[in-house]
């Protein structure tokens, strides 16, 4: 009876140390996965700070002044943009979504940008307007 007993326990004893390594290597890739996600996303909100610093611009150079804003075309980055008439850059990507404050609070108009298309954003008398191209 000891043998059968002592069996029972080994094998116990083996199982646990077999489920905290699948454990381990299940956490592992789980937290590297988090990690290309997060970057992703800063990659995103980095186009949308961009994009900010578009409008931005224009704002403060006054009437007339335009800019051209290449959006990136990468197939790996497919996101957008939304500007809205209150003065955020919202950025959406996969399922994530962050807002960018602006400078003008008034007199922009809204426009949503995606990825690969060529916008310019112009200051028409004190508004600021986006365009595809």
């Amino acid at each position: 009876m000891d043998s059968k007993g002592q069996v029972s326990v080994d094998l116990l004893f083996a199982t646990l140390i077999a489920m905290i390594i699948m454990g381990s290597f299940v956490a592992l890739i789980t937290g590297g996965t988090e990690k290309t996600q997060t970057a992703e996303f800063g990659r995103a909100r980095m186009v949308g700070e961009r994009i900010a610093e578009a409008i931005n611009t224009v704002y403060i150079n006054g009437r007339g002044y335009a800019v051209n804003l290449t959006m990136p075309a990468t197939s790996d980055l497919d996101m957008t943009a939304d500007v809205t008439s209150n003065g955020y850059v919202n950025v959406a990507y996969q399922g994530r979504t962050t807002s960018i404050r602006l400078i003008p609070r008034i007199n922009i108009t809204s426009a949503t940008l995606s990825s690969g298309n060529i916008y310019t954003i112009r200051n028409n008398n004190g508004t600021i307007t986006i365009t595809q191209l």
